[in-house]
């Protein structure tokens, strides 16, 4: 999938997935089971890695994420 977004909508995923990653590692540390603290660790690996390939692009003006 290809989805073409502009700089400043680019910022604005930036943003939310900032939130959302900070938000993941509070719930890591509070996570009983392991199963679902992995997870969560599995997910916060795949926003942390979008999120880096989105910092990357706001370097240029056209962002492909």
């Amino acid at each position: 999938m290809l989805l073409e977004l502009s700089a400043v909508e680019a910022r604005d995923v930036k943003q939310a997935l900032d939130t959302a990653l900070r938000a993941l590692l509070e719930e890591m540390a509070h996570a009983d089971p392991r199963a679902h603290r992995d997870l969560l660790r599995e997910r916060y690996e795949r926003l942390d890695q979008l999120n880096r390939r989105l910092d990357m692009s706001l370097e240029g003006e056209q962002v492909y994420a």
